[in-house]
């Protein structure tokens, strides 16, 4: 029988723990730490599941707001103890809704990254054709969840009332390395970011790209992304410290075959939050430092 790597990790996350909480209380290792989780639809039959993961995350983590969040990643303030951002990508409709059932009354507040040319529409078929095009690349939109809707105006306006952050995620969900036009990826990046800024009435400071990883970004849109946004999100996993940009994230959740969004068990989501999947990623976070830093 053939043992998945999710099967694997899950398996070791309790032994890593325990190891993880001696090293610490003997000072072999900091208990330092700020990560951020990203989500991005949540169907309504993982409301319940979601909810007692974020509680259950609770008990090691401390769940910090956009604000305080970005005065530990800038340095401006000391990162005490295990710290934890929530974001969701893309603008999914339930993105509210899970706001105001469940963040709102743990007193959690998220970051949502929005595509501006997404919140715009207002047709159901139209966001699916959409989502078909832009987001799920290569599914027909039979073969998209039902329930999969975008958010718009209101609803982004809706959050920003309850004290959540928007963020921007491109015009059009674009691959941005694959953009050599100056001013399009200007279109993607800066001009789209300004819309939202307009329509909402509000500051737009954070910038996650799309796709995440580092085949989907490029030194140029680094460098525009760098003139507009004070943070910048990539897809990649590790901890976050005194760096605004290329700021890293952990998925929290997968697609099965029908598209699906699935939330890891809380054994799988432990160990990444430990860290077990971060040397993975090292040759590409020193990429990222060689681009933002020049």
């Amino acid at each position: 029988m053939i043992i998945s790597k999710h099967e694997v990790l899950k398996q070791v996350y309790y032994p890593l723990k325990f190891i993880k909480n001696i090293t610490e209380f003997i000072g072999i290792s900091s208990k330092d730490s700020l990560r951020v989780l990203n989500f991005h639809d949540i169907a309504a039959y993982d409301y319940v599941k979601f909810e007692k993961q974020l509680r259950w995350l609770s008990n090691s983590w401390n769940f910090v707001n956009p604000e305080q969040f970005s005065e530990m990643v800038s340095g401006h303030e000391k990162i005490k103890g295990r710290n934890l951002l929530i974001t969701f990508d893309d603008g999914f409709l339930s993105n509210r809704i899970v706001a105001e059932k469940i963040l709102n009354p743990m007193n959690i507040k998220a970051i949502f990254f929005c595509i501006s040319d997404f919140i715009d529409i207002h047709d159901n078929e139209e966001a699916k054709t959409f989502i078909k095009d832009r987001i799920c690349l290569g599914w027909s939109v039979e073969k998209l969840p039902i329930h999969w809707k975008n958010m718009n105006w209101d609803d982004l306006s809706a959050l920003v009332e309850q004290g959540h952050t928007i963020g921007a995620h491109t015009k059009s969900h674009a691959r941005l390395s694959t953009i050599l036009n100056t001013e399009e990826l200007k279109s993607e990046i800066v001009y789209s970011a300004d819309l939202i800024e307009k329509k909402l009435g509000i500051s737009i400071d954070h910038f996650a790209y799309t796709f995440g990883d580092i085949d989907s970004i490029s030194k140029e849109a680094i460098d525009i992304a760098k003139t507009r946004f004070k943070y910048i999100y990539s897809g990649l996993r590790g901890r976050n410290k005194g760096r605004n940009y290329g700021i890293f994230r952990d998925a929290a959740a997968d697609q099965d075959n029908n598209m699906n969004y699935y939330l890891y068990s809380n054994s799988l989501l432990g160990s990444f939050l430990e860290g077990v999947a971060d040397p993975f990623y090292i040759s590409n976070k020193k990429q990222f430092e060689a681009w933002y830093q020049l």
